[in-house]
Order: C-alpha cells, then sequence, then structure tokens
C-alpha cells in the first residue's frame, strides 16, 4: 500500500515495510501492520511504502495458541531504498507477545 501522499515514486525513494499476511497458516503468532502515521492499512495490505522520516506504526500481534492479541505502537525512522520487516518477542512458553520491533533486512 502506498502510504504517504502524492504521486508514486521509485523503490529507492521509498522505505518499505513487511508484516504479516491476516492468515498465517501454521505460524506460532501473527503481526499486523494495521496503521501507517494516519493511514489504516484495511484488511486487503499487509506492507506498506513509506517516504523516509520519522513514522508511527501500529501493529497487533495476535498468540494463535492463546488467541490473545495485543497492540503495540512504534516510532521508528526509516531510511530510503530499506526494507524492514516487522518481529515480535514472546513471554514465556510463547504464551504472549512481549514485545515488537522492526528490523532492517536488506
Amino acid at each position: 500500500m502506498q502510504a504517504y501522499d502524492g504521486e508514486r515514486r521509485t523503490d529507492e525513494e521509498l522505505a518499505h515495510i513487511m508484516g504479516d499476511l491476516r492468515v498465517s497458516a501454521g505460524e506460532p503468532l501473527s503481526l499486523i501492520l494495521r496503521r501507517v502515521d494516519e493511514n489504516d492499512l484495511g484488511l486487503r495490505y499487509s506492507d506498506a511504502a513509506v517516504l523516509p522520516g520519522m513514522h508511527r506504526l501500529l501493529v497487533d500481534c495476535t498468540v494463535l495458541a492463546t488467541d490473545k492479541v495485543s497492540r503495540h505502537e512504534l516510532n521508528v525512522e526509516l531510511y530510503a531504498g530499506a526494507r524492514y520487516r516487522i518481529r515480535a518477542e514472546t513471554g514465556p512458553g510463547n504464551r504472549e507477545c512481549s514485545a515488537v520491533r522492526l528490523e532492517q533486512v536488506d
């Protein structure tokens, strides 16, 4: 999803944030990118392209074994041409999502 105003830009000019698909069969948890700044992603999108700079992300982490959902807000600085993936830290026994972070994958 294009999560910025204006005309389309090249991949080298943008930062790319990747979450999980809404349905992640067989995975112990699911990390859903819900919002970037003031842009709600909706059900069709699992990732977003943004302009470089500071951004506020809203992420839902669902632990599938317990069906427990926690919501996390991240304030991050993103760089042009970089790709990022949402990662989670789980609590004891993988029963909860204790923290969420963004990692550069390039």
